[in-house]
């Protein structure tokens, strides 16, 4: 088992149960108590989780998740034009991951120009847009509705979307910097962000100019784990230079 594929489990474990020891880990897994400990360790740093004597807790989050109408609100001009950026990755036939986000989207209505597409999606207001106005095959995760995001969250959520693929995701984040990478608010959206980007052929983050040097609850992906990261304007040149190092192209309009 690869420590990603552990680190899902412990996450999942910890929603049903909210605590766990090293040892129960470890005979669930069947790899050693160390390697255990580097795990949690690892999630601790992520922001996934809390280190406890003997074991972990979930790390329960005080900084709630925005409401989504609260979002949409909210840099509407900038999601536009990084919406049109990411249009150029999207093709007939595609299978695409489209997170809850509202800058994600912004995407969604103009997804009826393109024929064939199929769209695997935890975001409720998504899905019933599509199903309403395009053609698109829809594919919307299981689990539980968090009111606020207007989005499905959980561990049967994290199950399905594990088992699916793409030809390209497009998420969003609460915030980036240039120390802790993309965050979020969040640790279940983080890990269905991470989850899809995983799972996708090309790997979309989408950030508007507000979230640079900003930094949440949860630790979703480094910079070396995105393919674009698509922006509204031109970003200071040290995440430029971050970026390159790492794999990463930044896109903004000047950049086209």
């Amino acid at each position: 088992m690869l420590s990603i594929e552990r680190h899902e489990q412990i996450l999942q474990i910890l929603m049903e149960k909210k605590s766990v020891t090293v040892g129960e880990l470890s005979k669930t897994m069947f790899v050693s108590d160390a390697t255990i400990r580097r795990d949690l360790s690892q999630m601790e740093k992520e922001g996934l989780i809390k280190r406890s004597h003997g074991g972990a807790v979930l790390f329960e989050s005080t900084n709630d998740e925005t409401s989504i109408l609260m979002r949409e609100q909210e840099n509407i001009k900038q999601k536009k034009i990084i919406a049109e950026i990411a249009l150029k990755f999207i093709k007939n036939h595609d299978t695409l991951f489209v997170d809850s986000s509202s800058t994600a989207g912004i995407v969604i209505p103009l997804l009826k120009n393109f024929k064939y597409i199929s769209v695997i999606t935890n975001g409720i207001k998504n899905s019933l847009y599509l199903s309403q106005n395009t053609d698109a095959k829809i594919y919307i995760a299981g689990g539980v509705v968090n009111n606020r995001s207007n989005s499905i969250v959980g561990t049967d959520t994290l199950d399905y979307l594990g088992k699916m693929n793409a030809d390209v995701s497009l998420v969003s984040c609460s915030g980036i910097s240039l120390e802790n990478g993309v965050t979020e608010s969040s640790y279940e959206q983080s890990h269905i962000k991470r989850v899809m980007i995983r799972n996708s052929k090309v790997k979309l983050v989408l950030c508007d100019s507000s979230k640079f040097d900003s930094t949440y609850l949860c630790r979703s992906l480094g910079l070396e784990e995105i393919d674009y990261l698509i922006t509204d304007q031109k970003p200071r040149e040290e995440y430029l230079q971050k970026a390159e190092a790492c794999g990463c192209k930044i896109l903004y309009p000047e950049k086209l």
